[in-house]
């Protein structure tokens, strides 16, 4: 099976990318599988606070200068060993895309069996989700696309999210989604370090925490499983929609596939 980099990402700051990345990387650890995990924020890194124990030896960075794209170009080297999970920082759709365009990213990926996708992480502000269509139409051009509604973040104004339009954008662009619940925030107090021990727990020492109790491991064992399973049938749809085999006829009559569709297929199939 081939490797998949997994872009966590969303335009905006504080919806909780780094918090929603984790749980990917505890997702790889709970399966033993091994992953690199590299954060492409050089001023918070706070993944690798966390999984540091995971990262790749060498750092990626999204420039918005062409000259000097190839600061991000070891994603793909990481990606033919394991498989990745790269945290983004807030505003990083432009330097993507360049990194993409100007090193001819995704014929490389493709050739090379390696998946991308964008997993567009949202606190259900609509600062946050008016940034969801410029995101679709340029970042999904490239690569599969899910979105991560935050519910933690925002639990009470989903007028918009909910909303026909908002729904309808996101059946449009063949984007599936996935719905993180609310983490009990004093248990969160204690994962990011208010402990005796002043130490930062991944998800799978959290789990384990003796005083959390027995209500509380459970509570994160749920919390966890939860998530995988989401996320799990989330990348099948939106590899399937992205990647889907188009059957066409060559000048003798026998049947090819292209893969993936084209941007200008994709957008005139989904209106």
């Amino acid at each position: 099976m081939s490797n998949a980099i997994n872009l966590w990402g969303g335009e905006k700051g504080g919806t909780g990318k780094s918090f929603v990345a984790r749980l990917d990387c505890q997702r790889h650890l709970d399966r033993q599988q091994e992953f690199f995990l590299i954060d492409t924020d050089k001023s918070n890194a706070t993944t690798s606070n966390y999984y540091g124990n995971h990262k790749f030896d060498r750092q990626a960075f999204f420039s918005e200068d062409a000259s000097r794209a190839s600061t991000a170009n070891s994603l793909l080297d990481a990606a033919l060993l394991r498989p990745v999970v790269a945290n983004c920082r807030a505003g990083t759709n432009e330097s993507l895309l360049t990194w993409l365009v100007t090193k001819k990213v995704m014929p490389t990926a493709v050739r090379l069996g390696i998946r991308m996708r964008y997993l567009f992480v949202s606190d259900l502000d609509n600062d946050s989700l008016n940034l969801f269509r410029p995101t679709a139409e340029t970042i999904g051009q490239y690569m599969p696309m899910i979105f991560v509604a935050n519910l933690g973040r925002n639990t009470t104004d989903l007028e918009f999210f909910e909303s026909s339009s908002f729904q309808g954008l996101l059946e449009s662009y063949r984007v599936p989604v996935v719905r993180l619940g609310l983490f009990d925030l004093e248990m969160k107090k204690v994962v990011d370090g208010r402990n005796p021990q002043k130490q930062l727990l991944t998800w799978g020492e959290a789990r384990d925490y003796p005083d959390f109790g027995i209500l509380g491991q459970q509570e994160i064992q749920t919390y966890l499983e939860d998530f995988y399973a989401q996320l799990d049938g989330a990348e099948r749809l939106a590899d399937s929609a992205f990647f889907e085999p188009e059957a066409s006829r060559d000048a003798n009559g026998q049947e090819t596939e292209t893969l993936p569709n084209s941007p200008s297929k994709r957008n005139s199939r989904n209106g």
